[in-house]
């Protein structure tokens, strides 16, 4: 799939026209709702197909071709990723770490995890490369987020929370948006990303998680020692 984002810093229009020769040939322009579109008229007059996901929108449909996701979220972004329709996804208004909000996911996880192309405005640091026991981590609990929507089982949120419990007790360091990374380098479906990203922000603020045992301690305690000679 081919990716490429424009930062938020870039005018719009200026942006989508870079979007659309980037593209080649756009199968639709993606928006998160109808009234971007109001906000934005000019953009019935490019001739490119409009879609959103919302139902009460007048431009519902699936999104098809290389798509220009119009101020999408990060959420929403991804959710292009697993569009059996999307060949490629070219992202307007792009954003990086909010320093006001750390609980709000920026577009720095999508575009390390993939090494997305940029296209114009700031350039966004990538994010920094998980420890080693938390690749390994994030690998083994592949299983419970794989071709699914997330975490929405209450033992797949079990697991994840044990896991990241186990190793932030032991010294390992969570790092929200490199959990996030690799949980989309390892395909994980759904919300899963950001949900295990949440997840650590809560552990993080010292927040105790519940959870049933779902994994054995050897299985994690190997994860933690993936890292160490």
């Amino acid at each position: 799939m081919r990716r490429a984002y424009i930062e938020a810093s870039v005018p719009l229009r200026q942006a989508v026209r870079t979007a659309v020769e980037w593209a080649g040939s756009p199968g639709s322009i993606h928006v998160p709702d109808t009234a971007s579109v109001n906000d934005n008229l000019w953009l019935t007059k490019l001739g490119i197909p409009i879609t959103s996901p919302s139902a009460r929108s007048r431009f519902q449909g699936r999104p098809r071709g290389i798509v220009i996701g119009f101020c999408l979220n990060p959420s929403e972004t991804l959710g292009l990723e697993q569009s059996g329709d999307v060949q490629g996804i070219v992202a307007v208004g792009a954003y990086g770490p909010l320093s006001h909000s750390q609980s709000v996911a920026s577009f720095s996880s999508w575009i390390t995890a993939f090494d997305v192309e940029h296209l114009g405005g700031n350039q966004i640091d990538p994010t920094p490369e998980a420890s080693a026991p938390i690749k390994a981590a994030v690998e083994g609990l592949s299983f419970i987020a794989v071709e699914n929507q997330g975490l929405l089982d209450r033992r797949e949120r079990s697991a994840a929370v044990q896991a990241l419990t186990y190793l932030r007790d032991r010294g390992i360091r969570l790092e929200p948006d490199a959990l996030m990374v690799e949980a989309l380098r390892n395909k994980w479906g759904g919300n899963g990303p950001e949900e295990l990203r949440g997840i650590a922000l809560d552990l993080n603020a010292g927040k105790q998680l519940r959870y049933q045992k779902r994994l054995s301690d050897d299985a994690i305690e190997a994860w933690l020692r993936s890292g160490k000679a």
